[in-house]
C-alpha cells in the first residue's frame, strides 16, 4: 500500500470511524484483546496452532490485565499440545510439551476462579501423564493430584507434595512396573490397601493404572465403591473412566446414584470418555432432565463431540425445550462447533427467528465463524430485518470474520444504506481491517465525497 492511501485510510479511521478504540475509550486494550482472542479461536477451530499461539501471546504481552488472559493461557496449553503431536523431533516434542504445562500452571496459580481452571486441571493431567510415561516422572505429581481438584470443583497451582522418600518409592515402583508386572501389583495393590498416605496411594493408582493386567478393573471397582477415602475413590473413578470394560461403567453407574453434587460432576466427566451405550443413555439422561444445569452443561457439551444423528437430533430437541440461558448457550455453541449441514441450518433459524436477543446474538457470532459463500447473505437479510443496534453491531462483526468472499461486498452494501453514525463508523472501521482492494476503494469513494 503506498503511503497516501494509507494517510487516506488513517484519516477516514480517526475522523470518521475513530477506530474501535475509540468506541470505548474507557477500554481500548479490551476490545483489542476481543479481537485477538477472536482471532486466535478461529485459528483454533481451523487447527492453525502457530496462528493461534502468535495472537494469544500478544494478549499474554499486551493485554494480560484484560478479561481474556485466563482463558487466553487455556488455549496456550492446549495450542502447544496439539502442536507437539505433529512434532517428529522427541526433544522438541517433550520441550513443548512442558512449555503446556507451565502456561496451564499460570492459569491455575493466578486465575483459580476462571471458569477454564477446571479444564485446564483436566489437561494438564493428560500432558503429564504423557510425559510420565516418557520417562520424566516428575510429571507424575499432576497426575497424582488431579482427582481432588476435578471433584472439589475448586482448583489450584499447588499440588500435594510427596516426601523425598515417598518419591524415592514411587519412581522405583514405576519402573518395578516396566521389569517385572506381577510382582509390582502385588506391592502396588498392597500400597493402595494399606498405605497412610492417601498421595502415595493416588499416585500408586497412576502406576497401576497403567498396567493392562484383567486384576486391575476389580480393584479399581472395589475402590471405587468402598475405599473410605474421598480421594482414593475420586482417583478410581477417573482410571475407571477411561477403561472400555462394561464392568467399569456398571461401576460408575453405581457410585454415581449415590454421590453428592460434585461428586456426580466428577463421575460424569469420566462417563463421558466412554463410548458405553449405558453411558451414553446416562448422558442423555442428564442433559434432559437433571435438576443441575451445571451438569445439563457438561452432557450437552459430551453429547456435542458424538457425530451421529440421534446425538444430533436430541440436542434440536433440547434446544426447543430449554428454559435456561446457560443450557442453551452451550447447545448453540455445539451447534456453532460442528460441521454438520443440520446444525448449521439451526444456527440460522436461531438467528433469525429465536425470541431470546442473547441466543440470537450467539448464534450470529457463531456463523460468523462459518465457511461457506451461503453465510453472508443469511447475515445480511438479519441485519436488514432488524432495528436492534446491538444485533445490527453482532452481524458486522461476523460479517468482518467470516472471510468468504461476499462478506466484504456485503460490508459495503450495508455501510452504504446505514443511517445511523454510529453504526456506520463500526462498519467502516471493519472494512479498514480487511485487506481487501473492494474495501479500500470504497473508503478512498468516502473520502472524495
Amino acid at each position: 500500500m503506498n503511503k497516501k492511501i494509507f494517510s487516506l485510510m488513517l484519516v477516514l479511521a480517526l475522523a470518521l470511524s475513530g477506530g474501535a478504540a475509540a468506541q470505548d475509550q474507557a477500554k481500548p486494550s479490551q476490545d483489542q484483546a476481543k479481537q485477538a482472542y477472536d482471532q486466535a479461536k478461529q485459528a483454533i477451530y481451523q487447527k492453525d496452532w502457530a496462528k493461534a499461539l502468535a495472537a494469544l501471546e500478544k494478549i499474554e504481552k499486551s493485554y494480560s490485565k484484560s478479561a481474556y488472559m485466563g482463558e487466553s493461557l487455556y488455549w496456550m496449553g492446549y495450542s502447544l499440545d496439539k502442536m507437539s503431536a505433529g512434532m517428529t523431533d522427541r526433544a522438541r516434542q517433550m520441550e513443548t510439551k512442558k512449555e503446556a504445562i507451565d502456561k496451564l500452571n499460570t492459569l491455575l496459580a493466578g486465575y483459580t476462579s476462571n471458569s477454564w481452571a477446571k479444564d485446564a486441571e483436566i489437561l494438564r493431567v493428560q500432558i503429564a501423564e504423557n510425559l510420565a510415561n516418557s520417562g520424566l516422572v516428575e510429571y507424575m505429581k499432576y497426575v497424582g493430584s488431579v482427582a481432588s481438584g476435578i471433584a472439589s470443583g475448586g482448583v489450584s497451582g499447588n499440588h500435594a507434595k510427596l516426601t523425598s522418600d515417598e518419591e524415592v518409592k514411587l519412581v522405583a515402583l514405576h519402573a518395578m512396573m516396566g521389569m517385572d508386572e506381577e510382582k509390582a501389583f502385588a506391592i502396588l495393590e498392597k500400597m493402595v490397601r494399606t498405605e497412610k498416605s492417601d498421595e502415595l496411594r493416588s499416585q500408586a493408582l497412576f502406576v497401576l493404572s497403567q498396567s493392562k493386567d484383567p486384576k486391575i478393573l476389580p480393584l479399581f471397582i472395589d475402590l471405587a465403591v468402598k475405599d473410605p477415602s474421598p480421594k482414593v475413590r475420586e482417583m478410581a473413578v477417573f482410571w475407571l473412566g477411561q477403561s472400555k470394560d462394561e464392568a467399569a461403567i456398571d461401576a460408575l453407574l453405581k457410585v454415581y446414584a449415590t454421590a453428592d453434587a460434585k461428586g456426580k460432576e466428577h463421575i460424569f466427566f469420566s462417563l463421558a470418555q466412554s463410548k458405553s451405550d449405558k453411558a451414553t443413555a446416562k448422558m442423555v439422561e442428564v442433559a434432559k432432565s437433571d435438576p443441575d444445569p451445571k451438569l445439563r452443561t457438561q452432557a450437552i457439551f459430551w453429547l456435542g463431540q458424538r457425530k451421529d444423528d440421534a446425538s444430533r437430533a436430541l440436542m434440536f430437541s433440547l434446544y426447543n425445550d430449554a428454559q435456561d440461558t446457560k443450557v442453551k448457550e452451550s447447545l448453540i455453541m455445539s451447534f456453532g462447533q460442528s460441521k454438520s449441514p443440520q446444525a448449521r441450518a439451526k444456527l440460522i433459524d436461531i438467528a433469525r427467528t429465536d425470541k431470546d436477543l442473547k441466543a440470537r446474538e450467539q448464534a450470529i457470532f457463531w456463523l460468523g465463524q462459518m465457511k461457506g459463500e451461503d453465510i453472508a447473505p443469511v447475515l445480511m437479510d438479519i441485519y436488514k430485518k432488524t432495528d436492534d443496534t446491538k444485533t445490527k453491531q453482532m452481524v458486522i462483526h461476523s460479517l468482518s470474520q467470516n472471510g468468504a468472499e461476499k462478506a466484504v461486498p456485503a460490508l459495503i452494501e450495508l455501510a452504504r444504506a446505514e443511517k445511523d453514525p454510529e453504526v456506520k463508523k463500526q462498519i467502516i472501521f471493519w472494512l479498514g481491517q480487511s485487506k481487501s482492494d473492494e474495501a479500500l476503494k470504497f473508503l478512498r469513494e468516502l473520502l472524495e465525497k
